[in-house]
């Protein structure tokens, strides 16, 4: 007798312990992650880097430069010059020896860059990209017509960067 109360007992609990546990429905939540995209290409276009630094040149295509970015709030592209920390942005000599500058202007997209203090945001944009990103022009001018510089290799280094907002 004692042996059947106990059945009946364990019985009763298997069977509220499978009532508690079922349903008549159930969810499974599945998800996944989209990794942010920051990107930025830099394309020197023929000839960048042979300049006749003799001759006057008005916006020159020297370069594109394509964004890109996923970012829901946008992003920031700046420019910044090796040359343009302490003043205007300009080529200079190789040579420690040589203290000859040929100052320079760039455009970017089309619009004149200020690059007075050696960095400027040039991109300032509140959305994502296209998959294929944002393409830019970089155009240069200067006038070496009117200066005699010294024989040498002259260059300047340009930084861009692309940032999330």
């Amino acid at each position: 007798v004692m042996f059947k109360k106990v059945i009946l007992i364990i019985s009763l609990i298997s069977i509220s312990s499978v009532m508690a546990f079922s349903a008549t429905t159930g969810n499974l939540i599945i998800s996944g992650t989209v990794p942010e995209i920051l990107e930025i290409t830099v394309t020197a276009a023929a000839g960048s880097t042979t300049l006749d630094l003799t001759q006057n040149v008005t916006d020159m295509h020297i370069g594109d430069v394509v964004e890109r970015s996923n970012v829901i709030a946008g992003y920031t592209v700046t420019i910044s010059s090796a040359n343009a920390a302490s003043g205007t942005p300009h080529f200079k000599g190789s040579s420690p020896a040589n203290t000859d500058t040929l100052e320079y202007t760039l455009k970017y997209d089309g619009t004149l860059i200020a690059l007075g203090s050696g960095a400027a945001e040039i991109s300032n944009v509140n959305s994502k990209t296209a998959t294929t990103g944002s393409s830019k022009s970089i155009e240069l001018s200067y006038d070496g017509s009117g200066d005699f510089l010294n024989s040498d290799t002259y260059s300047d280094t340009l930084t861009f960067t692309i940032a999330a907002k």
